[in-house]
């Protein structure tokens, strides 16, 4: 009853909407940067620039809206790893969108409706989100398989969240392949299940005592990964459509008072083409005011596999700002590597 009541709310806020009196508007501003370097063939400049700006309707309604932009001064990638050492690292885009839509939130329970990027819900916990690599941020399982809405892109979805006292439950559903253009096949307001596929993930997350929880699982409809890549025949992608599963699960748990053990494991039972398991251990420490942590992962590939190792340090400056050198190790099929960053964050 309590998302049936939700869903006729949200469709009659689009008729009555602009009879409402506004709320004050929020607006933010961050700002991340980031110097690479492998020590050998030479670095990189990589700059992160977003805008999140939402505006309240009434007393149930908020307009929602996101955007990134990114530029590096580097084309190519220092270092051929498949998890990806930076999580911010991307080409240069001048406006790309990770939320536009409107959210109603009535009780313990909200629903969004419009262009949202899984980033901004799912596998983000206080741990996971000091580390760097892309690994911690959406599992490979998901997001070295699928065009999914994972940054820098994003999809029309529908997201539904209900939040407890200890307990969050979360279910989303996105047009199967992100994009990121305004305009042409690939603009981000695409709705084409046929072609596109669909995803659907759901969450179940527990907190409590500093301590954190966090079960799920998705459901991608489409093109398997080999067709997405393209080295499929395009005439033959339509019969090949796969329906696979991924599962994964990962867990925050304090050991000491100002120590945190971080464990991530994620399979995908249905995936013989991409990333078929995952896992990763790591600790974060407190000190005073800064935080630092050590990791380790592995991913399983059909043909491939890596593990990677991240010691990193995140110190506050000026009052909203943080600098965070970062040492990644990484070891491949390939190559073996050892990647240096300085980054530094600020936000408005």
């Amino acid at each position: 009853m309590m998302i049936k009541k939700i869903i006729v709310s949200f469709l009659r806020a689009t008729a009555v909407m602009g009879c409402l009196p506004l709320a004050a508007q929020e607006f933010g501003l961050t700002y991340t940067t980031e110097l690479q370097t492998d020590f050998k063939k030479g670095t990189n400049w990589v700059n992160l620039l977003r805008t999140d700006f939402s505006l309240p309707i009434g007393e149930h309604f908020r307009a929602d809206l996101a955007t990134i932009s990114t530029a590096k001064t580097r084309e190519d990638r220092l270092v051929d790893d498949l998890l990806t050492f930076s999580n911010i690292e991307e080409g240069n885009i001048p406006l790309a969108l990770s939320i536009l839509g409107l959210n109603c939130q009535i009780g313990k329970s909200s629903l969004f409706f419009g262009i949202r990027n899984l980033n901004e819900d799912y596998f983000t916990s206080p741990c996971t989100s000091l580390f760097t690599n892309s690994s911690c941020g959406i599992f490979p399982t998901i997001s070295a398989n699928y065009p999914i809405a994972n940054y820098p892109v994003a999809s029309v979805g529908l997201d539904y969240k209900l939040e407890l006292k200890h307990w969050t439950f979360e279910t989303t559903l996105y047009n199967g392949t992100g994009y990121r253009n305004f305009t042409g096949r690939e603009n981000v307001f695409r709705i084409c299940p046929k072609s596109d596929g669909i995803l659907s993930v759901t969450s179940i997350n527990y907190q409590n005592n500093d301590n954190g929880y966090y079960f799920g699982f998705a459901l991608h409809d489409g093109l398997p990964v080999g067709d997405e890549e393209g080295s499929e025949r395009q005439e033959t992608a339509e019969k090949k459509k796969e329906l696979n599963t991924v599962l994964w699960g990962y867990a925050e748990q304090r050991i000491f008072p100002h120590v945190h053990m971080l464990l991530q494991y994620s399979i995908s039972p249905t995936e013989k083409r991409g990333c078929r398991n995952y896992a990763g251990a790591g600790f974060v420490f407190q000190c005073k005011n800064t935080t630092g942590g050590i990791f380790t992962g592995y991913a399983d590939f059909k043909d491939k596999y890596e593990w990677v190792s991240e010691l990193t340090w995140q110190i506050p400056c000026w009052k909203n700002g943080y600098i965070q050198p970062t040492l990644h190790f990484i070891k491949n099929n390939q190559e073996k590597a050892v990647i240096g960053l300085l980054r530094f964050g600020y936000t408005i």
